[in-house]
């Protein structure tokens, strides 16, 4: 009786390696397809060259995924007969590029890079109050808000314009001066509101259309609906979206 030899991989776990493979390989295929709507090319390299030029975590993950495109070529086109692959993708390969799928089906949500605790002040804090907290904390920029409604953003930046504005005989006085004071210095900001529930990749094309348009995008306030109605969740500038290259490492 011929001994099967065990070591080598039977048929069912070569086949099943290659629908997993290219499964995995379908679903990234399709959501670059959605990242890329106005792309009338859907060939797999093209949308994945064109998203890594506007998505961090495509960035990450783009070398990975030009080597699965060869590999899934190589899967499809150069078959020698039925059932008969002339490569076949190793578990480890598999399993990453599932896991690139899993990551890319459901992408960190805003909240995720945002800073999540946000300072806020009222219109009528004093300004000395305000300097104290912009020395002692991390923030450098806060959501002014009046009776629950947004009314501007603070920035070093603005707050910078006032006190050149305000020396007098080489003193600045912040006594008697609120946070209002500041608002003639801080109104041309651009602010988006977000909601909660935004994942990165929607986080990343409103940069994106912000760039494009030629208008700095100053910040990104995350709110439970995305209405300037609500409470501030958390505050993301263009330095956090460095945080999107983490959180994939981190996977």
């Amino acid at each position: 009786m011929h001994k099967p030899n065990m070591d080598q991989p039977t048929m069912t776990s070569n086949s099943e390696s290659v629908e997993r493979f290219e499964v995995a390989f379908n679903q990234i295929h399709h959501i670059l397809k959605r990242l890329n709507p106005n792309e009338y090319n859907d060939a797999f390299m093209k949308l994945l060259t064109d998203s890594s030029r506007k998505h961090r975590v495509i960035q990450q993950v783009y070398y990975d995924l030009k080597q699965f495109a060869k590999l899934r070529n190589a899967l499809v086109h150069e078959k020698m007969e039925r059932k008969t692959f002339i490569a076949t993708p190793h578990e480890n390969t598999v399993l990453k590029i599932e896991n690139i799928a899993k990551l890319l089906t459901k992408p960190p949500k805003v909240l995720d890079i945002a800073t999540a605790f946000v300072v806020s002040v009222n219109l009528t804090t004093p300004l000395e109050d305000l300097i104290k907290i912009m020395g002692t904390s991390s923030y450098n920029q806060f959501p002014v808000y009046e009776k629950g409604v947004f009314q501007f953003l603070i920035s070093e930046y603005g707050l910078t314009k006032w006190m050149a504005a305000s020396i007098h005989k080489g003193s600045i006085h912040v006594e008697g001066k609120t946070v209002e004071n500041l608002k003639p210095y801080e109104e041309h900001h651009n602010v988006v509101f977000v909601k909660r529930s935004m994942d990165i990749f929607e986080l990343e094309d409103i940069y994106e259309e912000s760039f494009q348009k030629k208008r700095k995008l100053e910040a990104v306030i995350v709110t439970e609906n995305g209405s300037p109605l609500e409470a501030p969740l958390g505050i993301v500038t263009s330095w956090d979206l460095i945080e999107i290259d983490l959180l994939v490492s981190r996977d």
